[in-house]
């Protein structure tokens, strides 16, 4: 088990070399001036932010979510909805994404941790929808919401102290967010809270005979992966400056779950690896076919026979969290 996030390990290693490459990458981005890659890349780190959150459930608690899109709209939604009423204030807005997040994934999981396998897999996948549905009926003013989405008049900063509407900011900004989380995960993970997680996930009969409350644990770690894939919402929809039903849609936790798949489920940098993978591919294949999911198909399933552990699983011990 590394003693460290980045340089607490006895040995360095290729796992820590490609951390270091992706974090030099995205700190020096900026500097090259090109306003296409740099959105690109903050939208990689946005997404990452919800892959880790992802990642907590399937990786960590073996729960396979198919409906965690649900908080990364709802984040989204509140974000739009206080923008459109004139509250733009980031000290209100981000917590308030976070919170109503937190509350819907606690109403979820009380519902869907009890059921196991397929059927908790087509409960969330149901209520993503519901919500989807009831996004596209709701109209906020006259003119904007429901199935034509909502847009923002400007992205949301705290009080002027930042300036999101300059791009390296707002990558500067989301890339220290994701930072943080990545550090709080791995405390989590690799606490006695994240050991009982795991536990749930190997045995969970074993973890109740044991006195645990497994169902208690399960809902708290859904709760934080709601949150976090709230904010993350709100960031997503603060970069594209435009709040839309289609982030609530099962394509978009489709495209989660094979983030976190594709890089290395169990980890927290694979979801990492795994979104850069899929964005890049999806914005360099997407420029020459509409149908790059047809080309993107195949190297999944390669990845999938040949390397099962996800990308980072080829650069990381068998055995290791992190």
């Amino acid at each position: 088990m590394p003693k460290g996030l980045l340089f607490g390990s006895r040995s360095f290693d290729l796992r820590h070399l490609t951390m270091l490459v992706l974090l030099a990458v995205m700190l020096i981005l900026p500097l090259f001036g090109d306003a296409y890659l740099l959105r690109v890349a903050t939208r990689v780190i946005v997404l990452s932010m919800v892959a880790i959150s992802l990642d907590i459930l399937l990786g960590y608690g073996g729960l396979i979510s198919f409906g965690h899109a649900m908080f990364l709209g709802s984040g989204g939604y509140v974000l739009g909805v206080l923008t459109y009423l004139g509250i733009g204030n980031g000290f209100v807005v981000y917590p308030a994404a976070i919170a109503l997040s937190v509350v819907l994934a606690c109403i979820v999981g009380m519902i869907v941790l009890r059921t196991v396998g397929v059927y908790f897999i087509m409960i969330t996948l149901a209520f993503a929808q519901m919500l989807y549905y009831l996004a596209n009926g709701i109209r906020i003013g006259e003119n904007y919401g429901g199935d034509e989405g909502l847009p923002l008049p400007s992205r949301t900063d705290f009080l002027g102290a930042l300036n999101f509407n300059d791009p390296a900011v707002f990558h500067y900004f989301t890339l220290a967010i994701l930072v943080a989380i990545l550090y709080v995960s791995y405390k989590l993970v690799n606490s006695r809270f994240g050991r009982v997680i795991k536990a749930c996930r190997d045995n969970e009969r074993r973890a109740k005979s044991l006195g645990y409350n497994t169902f208690g644990y399960r809902l708290v770690a859904f709760m934080i992966s709601g949150g976090i894939a709230g904010l993350a919402g709100a960031l997503h929809m603060n970069l594209q400056k435009f709040v839309s039903p289609d982030e609530l849609h099962w394509i978009i936790s489709g495209d989660l779950l094979i983030m976190v798949i594709v890089g290395g489920a169990n980890s927290l940098i694979g979801p990492i690896i795994g979104t850069g993978v899929f964005v890049l591919l999806e914005e360099g294949i997407s420029n020459l076919t509409e149908h790059w999911m047809a080309i993107f198909g195949p190297m999944l399933i390669l990845i999938v026979l040949f390397g099962r552990r996800g990308i980072y699983g080829l650069i990381k011990p068998k055995g290791e969290d992190g």
